[in-house]
Order: C-alpha cells, then structure tokens, then sequence
C-alpha cells in the first residue's frame, strides 16, 4: 500500500518535494492557504548558485541541486528556469581571490575577467572593476512560478492540493498522524513540513523545537525595459538580474542589512544605485518592491530530515537553489527509509544533539 504523505506548503521547495512523492507513487496531500506559488517563493531573486556561504558538504548539496535543475530544463523545456551565467565584481565583503581559490579546487568553474573584457560581457554596466569572475553554471529561476510548475506536475502525477491552513500538528502518543487546518483535520503516514518560516510554530505544537530567524529580503523590482543585463551580476552593494519579459530586479544584501530594514527607504536606495550601476538607453522605471522574510536555520544551513515519527522537516534559505535536490533526496529517504550521505549535516538533530 503507498505511503499516504502530507506535504504542508506550496512554495519551490513544497512543491518539489510533492512531485517527487507523487511520481514515486505516494498518495501525496500538498496543503497550502494559498495557490500562488509560496509567499518567499514569491520575493526571491532566484539565483542558483553554489558559491554562497559554502562549507565543501554545502557546496556538494548545492552543485548537486544545479545539475538538477539543468536535468530538468533538458526534460520540461517550459520550466521558468536558464542556465544565464553570473559576473560577479564583488562578493560582500569577501575577497573573489578568496571565492576563486577555494570554489576552483572543488572543480567549480570560476574564471577571470579582466576589466575589458567585462564591458563586452555586460555592455550596460557602469561598475568600474579591474576584474571580475564569471561563472557559466550559474542560473536563475522564477522560484513562485517554477512552485506552480512543480505542484501541476504533481497534480498530474496523482497529487491532491488542498487549500488550507495547517494551524497544528496532530499526534497520537510520540507520532504525528497529520495536521490540524482550519478547514478541517488532514491525517497520513507522513507529514512533511516545507511552510517556510511557519515550519518553526508549527513543529513547536509537536514540541519540537526548531531554531529559525527571519531576515527580511528586500527587491525592486523595475518596468519592463529592452535587453540590458544578459546574466545575474553581483556588485559591492548590489545583485541584479532581469527577466524575460524586460523587468530587472535588484537587492542589496542577501542576509538582511540596514537597506532592508526600513523598505520605503530602502527602495529609494536601491534603485538610485541601479540606475548608477548600469548604462541605458531609456531611463529605468521604478515599478514596486517587494520585501520577503528568508527563512533561515539558526546556523544558515538547512534542516532536511525527520525528527519524530511520521514528521519530516524541508526549511532552507536557499530554495531556489536547492529544491531539485531537496524533492529527489528526501523522497528517496521517506520511501526507502535510506538516508543520502549528502543529507547528514543536515539533519535537525543537530539542534538537540550533546
């Protein structure tokens, strides 16, 4: 008989890990008060990288999830994802020597540019640099629409979706049966918790204890305009990127940061500086910003596994990166019960492990 799973939270991560149930042949239940794509999905630049805050056993997590995703824009050619490359002329606040020496060792492919060659690689940027690096495995992809790719490919593969709000975790003894909604209890074999910064509440009603902040992530996002950035670009104080349909969209630090914590201000900051870092034609146009709240594990890596009984835990940063990853391996630890080696750091028993 196949495992009856609750997935609880429709954003990439959610919706990866409910299509990779279900295609493995669990009656999956996603769960979701809303049908948009996940609210940080929502507000994320949707960078895919491997560079970013990197002990090697979080890299390999991540180079993993990157060659996913390529796999799958191979298969599903309308997947809201590219392969476009990232220019990188800072790195905030550590040296690209230092990012070029310890990524190229571990095989990634980081290669400089000198200052001349950057303007025929970004034509529209302003940034003065003597060099930069450029990494050609790097991508980007529209996290709430690539949620609303994953969850239909669910629904196609046998996945129910339930409009709801889980408010709670249900128990019998020390096991989860499912959780409470305000529409209603939902009970199965497995309860997986992908709700972003509601996983730490809701783990906490099955006393379970999950260290989480949550930085607020701030982005502009500006009206459609022609071709000007061509891939992801990091400067001293600005990331940027723009989307097929012309509209560029900027942040500031991708860990919170004082621009972040007043966004009508902040706002203004970030596209004065946007219009200084690039070279157009037409003037840009502000459109509106958005401000997302990052959930992130006390430490900044992610909690992938399973706490108590019939519980199982997906809460990351980093879900555009990582959700290929995160949907194939732990799928294959609910069903199997067999652990990925990549997975072992972690695990949420590190919070409550001597």
């Amino acid at each position: 008989m196949a495992q009856s799973i609750l997935v609880i939270g429709a954003g990439i991560i959610g919706s990866s890990v409910a299509w990779h149930l279900a295609e493995a042949g669990c009656e999956v239940t996603l769960v979701d008060p809303s049908d948009e794509g996940g609210a940080a999905s929502s507000k994320s630049l949707g960078w895919t990288n491997a560079t970013y805050e990197n002990p090697r056993y979080y890299y390999d997590l991540r180079r993993f999830s990157m060659e996913r995703w390529d796999a799958l824009k191979a298969n599903f050619t309308d997947l809201p994802y590219r392969r476009n490359g990232t220019l990188y002329t800072s790195f905030y606040g550590t040296a690209l020597k230092t990012v070029h020496d310890e990524h190229t060792q571990w095989g990634y492919p980081l290669t400089w540019v000198e200052a001349e060659d950057l303007q025929k690689l970004e034509p529209h940027l302003a940034v003065p640099a003597r060099h930069g690096l450029l990494c050609p495995l790097e991508g980007h992809v529209a996290p709430h629409e690539a949620a609303i790719f994953f969850r239909d490919l669910a629904i196609k593969a046998g996945a129910q979706f339930q409009k709801a709000h889980a408010t709670s975790i249900l128990q019998n003894g020390d096991t989860s049966t499912g959780v409470q909604t305000d529409r209603g209890d939902l009970t199965a074999d497995m309860t997986v918790l992908a709700a972003g910064i509601h996983t730490g509440e809701l783990a906490k009603t099955a006393d379970i204890d999950i260290p989480l902040n949550a930085p607020p992530g701030l982005l502009i996002h500006t009206k459609p305009v022609p071709p000007l950035i061509n891939r992801t670009i990091l400067t001293e104080d600005l990331h940027m990127a723009q989307w097929p349909d012309g509209t560029i969209t900027a942040g500031g630090d991708f860990g919170g940061g004082a621009v972040n914590d007043d966004p009508e201000t902040g706002a203004q900051i970030l596209f004065a500086r946007l219009q200084t870092a690039l070279h157009a034609d037409i003037p840009l146009e502000y459109s509106h910003y958005t401000l997302g709240l990052r959930p992130t594990p006390k430490d900044g890596f992610p909690i992938i596994g399973s706490p108590a009984r019939g519980l199982y835990l997906t809460v990351m940063h980093s879900g555009a990166t990582l959700a290929p990853a995160v949907g194939a391996l732990a799928t294959d630890e609910i069903t199997t019960g067999q652990r990925h080696a990549m997975l072992d750091p972690f695990h949420p028993n590190r919070f409550t492990s001597p």
